[in-house]
């Protein structure tokens, strides 16, 4: 009996002296973490993408492209329309004109790695396309609201408008966001949407169930009355959903308004077409404070113009005209501001368009990017701008069939914008896709498409689709099993 007892207080000593070891290691400073490795990169092995369904009905094309890059790249892209293919390197295709249900691509092996798609829809009225969505837990828009005055009736809330009084103003008719949960798990959304006045919601505009594998679509129209601009977040509780944004305007000009970065100090904006028509950038502040704004533009082939200042409410969002600054002219916009912001670039013509922020390709993985789909019949221009350092990009055309024409390269000097696209040798007369590729020692490089028909135009961002990503770094220590 007498061993029995010793040996329990034994026991009880040991577990102390444990627990006061590791009582002891959580207050040890974690400035030299245990275990850490360096990061690696993989290829990407499993995607989905979701694009909405077409917004009229039209005839519309479902392309999607992922590169090859080694000899014995194999793998599986499938959707519920058109055929499976099992190799990359040529362009995917499917005909989605008359379906009222959102397509979902689901891409394997090397057919996950690079991939990009978009849904194109060219009619007699313009063309209208819009990027495949990967699931999200926050995506936001920035786009003109339902009326040219201000929330306090006012029609400018910039005093620098430029001459802006002249310009023909672009109301948005209606709004609706398009909302799709491939998962087998139902979602919860919530969509918020930030007036020249504050912050708009509605009881039908939170707390969205979206079931697994299904879709829905929330009217905005009565959110976005009496504001001059627009900020709109399509955040998840539980859960992801593609989220895809439809504007309506006045005269019939229907666009798909692609999502813009996540709120940041600095943003930059390629692609806006040149031209007469209006060209206006619109900024929110999703934070608690008066923020300001500092607006450059570069226009292609010239020198920068003087700085823009706009001044926008906490939780709020304001717009400046951009027309003066550009002339005519294509260009880039580079935002900067006190505190995050989310911003997007309105420019109407014969159409509209709706040039968004959009991450650079950079080394030393995110240095090469896909343009979507290019239909024949369509013309395409790519703006590209270097900011702060000498760049230079190769731009391939790949034909449906996985030809390849004839590589261009370009030349970014720091601080320039470039538009190219005329004479390029496209290996196919049924449409084309595009590879950029980001040359060794060249700097970050932000790039945008432009895809017009003689009745209309579209502007899509053009983010980098890398073919392998980085490993988060593995760290180990026992502060981790330390409350």
């Amino acid at each position: 009996m007498r061993l029995i007892v010793r040996n329990r207080f034994a026991l009880l000593g040991l577990v102390a002296v444990a627990l006061a070891a590791l009582f002891c290691a959580a207050l040890v400073p974690a400035t030299e973490p245990l275990g850490t490795t360096d990061p690696g990169t993989v290829r990407p092995d499993r995607a989905v993408r979701v694009c909405p369904a077409p917004h009229d009905g039209s005839d519309s094309v479902l392309a999607a492209f992922a590169p090859r890059v080694g000899r014995d790249d194999v793998g599986r892209l499938r959707a519920d329309v058109g055929d499976e293919i099992s190799e990359p390197g040529s362009v995917w295709l499917a005909e989605t004109g008359g379906s009222d249900e959102p397509a979902v691509l689901r891409a394997e092996g090397s057919l996950a790695s690079g991939l990009d798609s978009s849904q194109t829809t060219v009619t007699d009225d313009g063309v209208t396309e819009v990027r495949c969505a990967a699931p999200s837990t926050s995506t936001w828009f920035a786009l003109p609201g339902g009326s040219e005055q201000g929330a306090g009736g006012e029609r400018n809330p910039h005093p620098m408008d430029g001459g802006g009084a002249a310009e023909p103003w672009v109301e948005t008719e209606t709004l609706t966001v398009h909302l799709a949960n491939p998962a087998r798990t139902a979602a919860t959304v919530s969509v918020d949407v930030y007036t020249a006045g504050g912050l708009s919601f509605s009881a039908e505009s939170r707390g969205v169930s979206v079931p697994a594998g299904r879709s829905t679509e929330l009217d905005l129209t009565e959110l976005i009355q009496q504001s001059a601009a627009l900020g709109v977040h399509v955040r998840t509780s539980t859960g992801r959903v593609a989220a895809a944004l439809l504007a309506e305007h006045e005269g019939g000009a229907t666009g798909w308004v692609p999502p813009t970065r996540v709120p940041d100090e600095r943003h930059v904006i390629p692609g806006v077409p040149g031209g007469e028509g209006a060209r206006r950038l619109f900024v929110t502040v999703p934070g608690d404070e008066y923020t300001e704004v500092r607006v450059r533009v570069l226009p292609a082939g010239d020198d920068p113009e003087d700085e823009l200042v706009l001044d926008v409410p906490p939780s709020a969002s304001g717009w400046v005209t951009l027309s003066s600054a550009l002339a005519g002219r294509a260009g880039t916009v580079v935002v900067e501001a006190d505190a995050p912001v989310v911003a997007g670039v309105l420019a109407e013509d014969s159409d509209t368009a709706y040039p968004a922020a959009v991450d650079p390709l950079a080394h030393p993985l995110d240095t090469s990017a896909v343009l979507p789909f290019v239909p024949g019949g369509t013309d395409v221009e790519v703006v590209m701008s270097a900011l702060d350092l000498d760049a230079q990009v190769v731009v391939t055309p790949i034909g449906v069939d996985g030809t390849q024409g004839d590589a261009v390269h370009v030349d970014l000097p720091a601080g320039t914008t470039r538009v190219v696209g005329e004479d390029w040798d496209l290996p196919s007369e049924e449409g084309n896709t595009f590879r950029l590729e980001l040359l060794e020692d060249s700097g970050p490089v932000h790039a945008a498409r432009i895809l017009s028909t003689r009745d209309g135009w579209s502007v899509l961002p053009v983010p980098p689709a890398p073919v392998e990503v980085r490993l988060p770094t593995a760290r180990g220590s026992m502060l981790g099993i330390v409350p």
